[in-house]
C-alpha cells in the first residue's frame, strides 16, 4: 500500500506540469484569437465559471449527500477546463477553435482565482474541504502549471516544429498519468468508497448532465458550439482539484472520491454524446470548424 500511494503522489505531482506544458506548447494565437471571438465563448465562460458551480451547490445542499461526496462535486466544479476533453469535442464534431480557447483561458483563470474559490468552499462545506495555506497553493498548483505553461508558450513561439513533436508525448503522459492516478484512488481508497452512499452517486449523474445540458443551451444555434460548450461545462479540470487534494492532510480524504466521480462523470456524460450524435445528424451545418490541417496543431 505503501508502493501504491508513493505512486499516487508521482502522479499527481507531475501531470499538472504535463498539463501546463501541453497547454502552453498548445498556443497559437490565431486559433485562440478565433475562438475568443465567437459569441458562444463568453456564454462558455460564464457557464463554466458560474453556471456549474452553482449547480453544483444547489445540487448538494438540496439532496442528502454525505459530506465528502458534497466537496468532490463542490470542488470539481470551481475547477474549470477540459484538458481532456478536446479529442471528445473533435470525434463529436465540436467547435475545436472555440473548445481550445475556452481550455486555455479557463484554465489560467481557476488558477487566478483558486485562493478566492478555496475560502468560498470552506465555508461552504467545513466538514470536507480545509484550504491549504496560500504558500502550498502556489507551490504545488499555481507554479507548476503557470511556469511550464510559459516555457511552453515561449517554445511555441521560437521552434513551432519542436513544440509540435514535444506537444503529442506531453499530451499522452498527462493522460496516463491521470488515468493511473484516477485508478490508483480508487485501489487505495476502496474500503472509504464501499460506504459512498446512493444519495452521492445520483448527485454526481445530476451535476454531470446538469452541466451538460447547461453548455448545450448556451451553444445554441450551432451544434458545433453547443456540443463543444457541454463537453466543456460537464469535463472540467481533475488536475487541479487532484493536486488540492493532496495538498493537506485532512483535504486527503476527499482523493479516493474523486477518482470515483472521475470515472461515474465519464459514464454519466454518455447519454447525452449519443442523443447529440443523432441530434446533429439531423440537422445540417454547425459551428465553425477548424480545417483538418489546424485541427491536429490545436490539440495539446
Amino acid at each position: 500500500m505503501d508502493g501504491l500511494q508513493a505512486l499516487i503522489g508521482l502522479m499527481i505531482s507531475t501531470f499538472i506540469v504535463a498539463l501546463g506544458l501541453s497547454q502552453g506548447l498548445s498556443w497559437h494565437l490565431g486559433d485562440l484569437g478565433r475562438g475568443v471571438r465567437q459569441p458562444a465563448f463568453a456564454r462558455g465562460l460564464g457557464v463554466s465559471l458560474v453556471g456549474v458551480p452553482l449547480l453544483a451547490i444547489i445540487v448538494v445542499k438540496v439532496l442528502p449527500v454525505p459530506p465528502i461526496a458534497a466537496g468532490v462535486i463542490a470542488l470539481m466544479a470551481f475547477c474549470p477546463g477540459l484538458p481532456m476533453a478536446l479529442n471528445v469535442v473533435s470525434r463529436e464534431k465540436g467547435n475545436l477553435a472555440l473548445s481550445l480557447a475556452l481550455s486555455i483561458t479557463l484554465s489560467i483563470v481557476a488558477i487566478v482565482l483558486l485562493p478566492w474559490s478555496l475560502k468560498l468552499l470552506a465555508q461552504l462545506f467545513p466538514l470536507a474541504i480545509q484550504p491549504p495555506p496560500y504558500r502550498v497553493v502556489v507551490s504545488r498548483v499555481m507554479l507548476p502549471f503557470l511556469v511550464p505553461f510559459a516555457l511552453g508558450v515561449g517554445l511555441k513561439k521560437l521552434s513551432p516544429v519542436w513544440a509540435g513533436r514535444l506537444r503529442k508525448p506531453v499530451k499522452i503522459y498527462f493522460n496516463i498519468a491521470l488515468l493511473v492516478a484516477v485508478l490508483a484512488l480508487v485501489v487505495a481508497s476502496f474500503p472509504l468508497l464501499k460506504r459512498f452512499q446512493f444519495w452521492g452517486f445520483v448527485a454526481m449523474g445530476v451535476v454531470t448532465l446538469g452541466s451538460a445540458a447547461l453548455g448545450h443551451v448556451a451553444g445554441r444555434p450551432r451544434p458545433g458550439d453547443r456540443t463543444s460548450l457541454a463537453i466543456s461545462a460537464a469535463f472540467g479540470n481533475p488536475a487541479f482539484a487532484f493536486c488540492l487534494g493532496g495538498s493537506t492532510y485532512p483535504m486527503k480524504t476527499l482523493l479516493g472520491a474523486m477518482g470515483l466521480y472521475l470515472i461515474l462523470r465519464t459514464v454519466a456524460l454518455v447519454p447525452y454524446l449519443l442523443w447529440n450524435r443523432r441530434h446533429q445528424a439531423s440537422e445540417r451545418g454547425g459551428g465553425p470548424m477548424l480545417p483538418t490541417g489546424r485541427r491536429a496543431s490545436a490539440n495539446p
